[in-house]
């Protein structure tokens, strides 16, 4: 007996190792399987400060391995149910956090054994297989995203748009999410093609995604905008935590 449950193991191990790893992935999460793509753009786009898109440039091979990802990003309740301070303007369970520093954001994913994802990783996710503008293609729709054209003036309730095809929510809109690279201008230049995790120590952490006060012009999935590394109060930011195959 114990020797047919050896082999059947060995089997699962060798040609579905998703079964046991799907066995401990927490209900909100989706796994990402490991792949590459082409990260950053060579289109040229604009930024609200009328400043150009180098720093989503050249657009260049990245492979990265298996991880998850938060399927929604984190809602006052989570947040509330782990931190004991909440700066959000507007006060809502069920609408994501924001005003958060990245050490915060960096400590609640902790607290909840998770982390922040990489850049490269949110990038990844973000587009879901695409390389269009979004990741459902090159036109904006209503139905995946929150923006300034169709949100209320206040972040709205998480999961209430469309997911991308990978099943993660509102990766365009919603709120601008912290990642753990420190931002470069030039990074893409020499980032490495193997699970890139951005320049030495800057200045600046990453943010993306874009928010529900952004334009219609300035949305794109290459988007990348620096945070401070300490307060960026006045950014609606929020998280959205990954998490390693143990």
């Amino acid at each position: 007996m114990k020797n047919t449950t050896h082999i059947i193991l060995l089997i699962t191990l060798i040609f579905a190792p998703q079964v046991l790893f799907a066995a401990n992935l927490p209900a909100d999460m989706v796994r990402i399987q490991a792949g590459c793509f082409m990260m950053g753009t060579n289109q040229n786009s604009i930024y609200e400060d009328d400043d150009d898109n180098a720093r989503e440039k050249p657009a260049h091979k990245v492979c990265l391995d298996e991880f998850y990802l938060d399927r929604f990003e984190v809602s006052q309740k989570k947040w509330d149910s782990v931190m004991d301070f909440n700066r959000s303007v507007f006060h809502n369970p069920e609408q994501p956090i924001t005003h958060i520093e990245w050490r915060e954001a960096r400590s609640f994913c902790k607290k909840t054994g998770k982390r922040l994802p990489t850049e490269a990783e949110w990038e990844y996710s973000a587009r879901a297989g695409s390389q269009t503008r979004f990741s459902w293609g090159e036109k904006m729709d209503d139905d995946y995203l929150w923006y300034s054209g169709n949100s209320s003036r206040e972040p709205a309730n998480i999961g209430k748009k469309k997911p991308n095809a990978w099943g993660l929510h509102d990766m365009t809109g919603g709120v601008w999410e912290w990642v753990e690279d420190w931002f470069s201008l030039d990074y893409y230049h020499h980032s490495p093609v193997k699970n890139p995790k951005g320049p030495a120590r800057q200045s600046f952490k990453v943010i993306r995604g874009n928010s529900w006060m952004s334009d219609e012009a300035y949305i794109r999935v290459t988007a990348r905008h620096r945070g401070m590394s300490d307060p960026t109060l006045s950014y609606w930011v929020g998280v959205r935590c990954a998490m390693s195959p143990k």
